[in-house]
């Protein structure tokens, strides 16, 4: 992403204005800078105000992992998770390619039907379905995933967040009524800033705007046109004070807001898509941050002369790269699991008493004969 957005230069300012104060006026004005971001964390969480753009700090959150954790495309592992079911002696190659080929049985793709994944990531999804045969294009926000697509696999990546394509009519005409299939893989938890948690209204637009652009987007003759969701769902509240700590960080690293509830988030699909199946993957999904250090779940970070300067760097230029730092630190993304995050064995019915969240992958079928306004 550009080294100067939005974010980054409304935090310069603040730095800026408070080292000039605190040298030319008094020393402890320094805390100015410290003070504005606890004002707007106050701010965001209980009255859904922000200086920040919520959109600029997901792109924030995925460079991220780019920039610190190692090979997160092309050895076995992707920004989601591997699909074991039960089976923990898989290779991690293997254990990914298991979860592309259920995909695609459930899809029912065959070689010349069209695939557009909203959230593709590095592309390792759309580069395995292309070599069966699989036409297929990615839409992404992140310039850095976006580029390694494009250049290391040759895919085409629309590099947009997908909230403008049904306000833009080129990309409209481009993409609407093309697919067969529709992918959204573990990028749904981004869509609602956290601001809007208890705003009803707020998260229902913007579910309900996926749900018909997703609609819109699948072709009208298509033989089987259906959606795939990989969604984490909140499931039990947060109990203690370290559960709250860990949600306002993984807030402040990823930006967003999940679904809560089992149905929280296809209450808002029944004008456009109908729920076909769905799978409980939350063991999955843990086990593959536990079994692989590479994960971005709780990775081992392998330091460099270049890493160690993008630190200093995004200090100055992120607002929220100190939470991010404490966020790997306190292994706060493996909360949603509860207190035996790490146990090694697979145990659903054990781990389902502990954690927060549950892992839904949701197909869904196009409703036929309707059309949204």
């Amino acid at each position: 992403m550009p080294i100067l957005e939005r974010n980054s230069i409304t935090y310069l300012v603040i730095i800026i204005v408070s080292i000039t104060l605190a040298f030319t006026i008094r020393p402890l004005l320094i805390l100015l800078w410290p003070g504005v971001l606890l004002f707007d964390d106050l701010a965001y969480f209980f009255f859904a105000r922000s200086i920040f753009d919520t959109e600029i700090a997901i792109q924030r959150g995925y460079q991220f992992g780019d920039t610190f954790v190692d090979n997160q495309s092309g050895h076995g592992r992707d920004l989601g998770f591997n699909l074991y079911n039960g089976n923990l002696s898989k290779p991690m190659k293997q254990a990914q390619q298991d979860k592309w080929d259920f995909m695609l049985s459930k899809l029912t793709l065959k070689p010349g039907d069209k695939l557009i994944d909203i959230g593709c990531g590095y592309g390792d999804w759309l580069n395995y379905a292309r070599a069966q045969g699989i036409e297929v294009i990615g839409v992404n926000l992140s310039p850095e995933q976006s580029r390694f697509a494009q250049e290391q696999y040759g895919l085409e990546v629309i590099i947009a967040n997908w909230k403008d394509i049904p306000k833009t009519p080129d990309l409209r005409d481009q993409l609407y009524g093309k697919f067969d299939a529709v992918t959204f893989m573990d990028t749904i938890e981004h869509y609602v800033p956290s601001k809007y948690r208890n705003k009803h209204e707020q998260k229902g637009k913007i579910y309900t705007s996926m749900f018909e652009m997703a609609y819109n987007l699948l072709k009208d003759r298509s033989e089987s046109p259906k959606v795939f969701i990989s969604c984490l769902h909140m499931t039990n509240q947060p109990r203690t004070l370290n559960d709250y700590f860990a949600c306002y960080l993984q807030t402040r690293f990823h930006s967003g807001f999940y679904p809560v509830g089992d149905d929280g988030l296809m209450r808002w699909s029944s004008d456009y898509l109908e729920e076909v199946e769905r799978h409980d993957k939350t063991e999955d999904y843990r086990l593959t941050s536990v079994l692989d250090p590479g994960h971005f779940g709780s990775p081992t970070i392998n330091w460099t002369k270049k890493k160690i300067g993008r630190v200093l760097l995004l200090f100055l230029l992120d607002p929220h790269h100190l939470h991010k730092w404490l966020e790997y630190k306190v292994d706060a993304w493996m909360w949603h699991f509860g207190k035996d995050a790490f146990n090694k064995n697979y145990d659903n019915d054990y781990q389902k008493q502990l954690r927060h969240v549950t892992l839904w992958w949701l197909i869904l079928q196009k409703i036929p004969q309707f059309h949204p306004k």
